[in-house]
């Protein structure tokens, strides 16, 4: 009798697991602006097929991973490229240059979260380096 619960459960969640969409592709990258710690940052996202990703609610946060919970950086709602499919900025101010980790909280197209962990300099950003 386990046996055959035990198997409908894991008929159930096989089902499930299936019917999930696959997960878009986001390539994030981010650039100083004029106004000191604020960084324009762009993102590309793509379905699995490399098919633009139109329509996507995306919520960009950065949290500073050597300092947990002592900076406030407000959430931004990214906004849609005007004439460049699948692509979405929006603009983070930071309270300070190191690495941060950028959290990409999506709504639509499926509930999701990506995070990318950047570099942010005066003049530049890039990936941080692993420890």
């Amino acid at each position: 009798m386990r046996h055959l619960a035990l198997s409908a459960l894991l008929a159930t969640f096989a089902g499930t697991a299936a019917a999930q969409p696959a997960r878009p592709h986001v390539d994030l990258s981010c650039q100083p602006t004029e106004v000191s710690l604020t960084y324009l940052c762009t993102m590309t996202i793509t379905d699995p097929a490399g098919s633009p990703v139109d329509g996507a609610e995306v919520t960009l946060s950065a949290d500073m991973p050597s300092m947990p919970m002592a900076h406030n950086v407000t959430p931004v709602k990214a906004q849609p490229v005007s004439g460049q499919p699948g692509s979405y900025q929006g603009r983070l101010v930071l309270e300070m240059t190191g690495e941060w980790v950028v959290r990409l909280r999506f709504e639509a197209p499926r509930p999701d979260v990506m995070v990318r962990k950047l570099d942010f300099q005066k003049d530049r950003v890039s990936p941080a380096s692993p420890r």
